[in-house]
């Protein structure tokens, strides 16, 4: 619902400085070759990160969540210039699918309906840091395009997870995964709009695609039979392929 709420407030906030920069005057930026900027948006998973098929075992069931970026730019000449990024990330986990299919997949050997499954979890984490060109290309007076290509470093946390299973009212097992965390190689492609004010101030709109893929090590899971009232801890290795489409605006700051 926030999400909802978010892209619906991102939308209208893109038509307004549109309709903003059509009653900006022609302005000399040539003096203005570097940028700061902050944007905030949504990210949307794809391909194994956001399925939610249970027979791939990289499927993440992650849910669409929010992206916030710092950007420094430099032009070094007109079309081209460098641009630094560290971008931080949050997803959800999509809970009542995961149990579902845990309930079903944990229940094959009982009369349905007796399984139950009851899961708790924290988000996928990521900040990213990164760099790499930032082409300009003007469009109107006072808008460019600006496509870019960064590479860099991600740094992911593996989510936090507590189930319980239950066979008709009686509880059969808890199993606690732990945190973890690892840093990937990444990349982002993407373009802004970039929308001049002032010879000071800028705005921009933002769509990207960034994906790395994530291994971790040894990630500790502990398991307690409660019919058994046996405790096992073992180390297990995760592997997620991250990738999102992110959409988000922001406020630059020109020099």
């Amino acid at each position: 619902m926030v999400n909802n709420k978010l892209y619906i407030f991102l939308i209208l906030f893109c038509n307004s400085l549109i309709l903003k920069s059509q009653q900006t005057e022609k302005l000399n930026n040539s003096d203005r070759k570097g940028y700061t900027s902050l944007n905030i948006g949504t990210n949307f998973p794809t391909g194994s990160f956001g399925s939610t098929n249970f027979n791939n075992i990289e499927s993440g069931y992650a849910t669409s969540g929010i992206t916030i970026d710092f950007n420094f730019g430099y032009k070094i000449n007109k079309n081209i210039g460098f641009k630094s990024m560290y971008r931080s990330q949050s997803n959800g986990k999509n809970i009542s699918e995961y149990e579902f299919d845990m309930e079903n997949f944990l229940g094959k050997d009982y009369p349905t309906g007796t399984t139950f499954v009851n899961i708790e979890s924290s988000s996928f984490i990521q900040g990213s840091l990164m760099g790499g060109l930032n082409g300009s290309f003007q469009i109107k007076e006072n808008i460019k395009f600006e496509p870019y290509v960064l590479l860099g470093y991600s740094s992911s946390t593996l989510p936090y997870m507590y189930m319980e299973v239950y066979y008709q009212e009686f509880k059969r097992l808890t199993t606690i995964q732990e945190q973890a965390n690892t840093v990937s190689l990444s990349y982002v492609l993407g373009a802004s709009t970039k929308i001049d004010l002032s010879k000071q101030i800028c705005l921009f709109i933002n769509l990207d695609f960034g994906a790395f893929k994530a291994k971790w090590q040894d990630v500790r899971v502990i398991s307690i039979g409660h019919s058994s009232r046996t405790t096992e801890v073992r180390y297990y290795n995760y592997e997620q392929k991250f990738s999102n489409i992110n959409f988000s605006g922001g406020i630059g700051f020109k020099f």
